[in-house]
């Protein structure tokens, strides 16, 4: 049964810095998704070493992924293997830069494993997944 609520609560903005006052391109609210889930793995200073840290997750299947590389000059590579892929995928997050991957159920999909590198450094990192 689930216990826990998480909610990922954001606007998107977009405005033009070219003109004075910057007027507001683009204004949207991400409408709170919202994931009933029932374990959760929080760390709000992940070390990720230069050669690789995997992150514990609370289930073989996690269905919310948030990392922010901390950061200010190390940049942090992301790699996660999504559930019925056959292979992992990676990205780089430059330093103060966010990842997130959010199902609002856990009917399909999902994460099978998450692992952070520091970019030739141990790398600082919030992270947070949940199942």
């Amino acid at each position: 049964m689930a216990n826990l609520s998480i909610i990922s609560s954001a606007t998107i903005s977009v405005t033009d810095t070219t003109l004075s006052p910057s007027p507001t391109v683009v204004s949207r609210s991400l409408q709170n998704p919202t994931l009933a889930a029932t374990a959760a793995f929080y760390d709000p200073f992940f070390q990720a070493l230069a050669g690789g840290s995997a992150v514990s997750l609370p289930a073989a299947t996690v269905f919310v992924v948030y990392v922010k590389n901390l950061s200010g000059a190390t940049n942090l590579t992301v790699a996660f293997t999504p559930v019925g892929a056959g292979a992992a995928s990676s990205l780089l997050l430059l330093p103060g830069s966010v990842f997130e991957y959010f199902l609002t159920a856990e009917t399909g999909g999902g994460i099978s494993a998450v692992t952070l590198t520091g970019g030739g450094a141990t790398c600082s990192a919030e992270v947070l997944v949940a199942a």
